[in-house]
């Protein structure tokens, strides 16, 4: 009789796990880029590996959506508070923060209770 290896799964499993983590943390303080990085190196390594295969490639389909939101992101964001670093246009500290209030709508103090 020949017996049958047990399946390996869990470089799969944590890809996965990575690649949704990633995608449900990217809007804290950027904890899902690094995570979405670790999963795509861990799905790459699986989906190599044979380990958990189908559940691997889903998690590098996650980390990779993932990164491509934080770069679009990160685009946009650059783009909106690249003008309000011109010295010339925006002599002062306080023109600089203003500009960056105007271009950027979460960037708007709150008033105090």
């Amino acid at each position: 009789m020949r017996e049958t290896q047990p399946q390996r799964r869990g470089l799969g499993i944590a890809a996965l796990v990575l690649g949704i983590a990633g995608l449900l943390t990217l809007l804290l303080c950027g904890i899902g880029v690094i995570l979405a990085i670790v999963g795509l190196v861990i799905g790459i390594v699986a989906v190599v590996q044979r380990n958990g295969r189908g559940m691997a490639v889903a998690g590098i389909v996650l980390s990779a959506v993932t990164l491509i939101i934080a770069i679009v992101f990160a685009v946009w964001f650059y783009g909106r508070i690249e003008p309000c670093a011109d010295r010339t246009r925006y002599p002062t500290k306080a023109d600089r923060d203003r500009c960056l209030q105007e271009r950027v709508p979460f960037l708007k103090p709150r008033p105090t209770p």
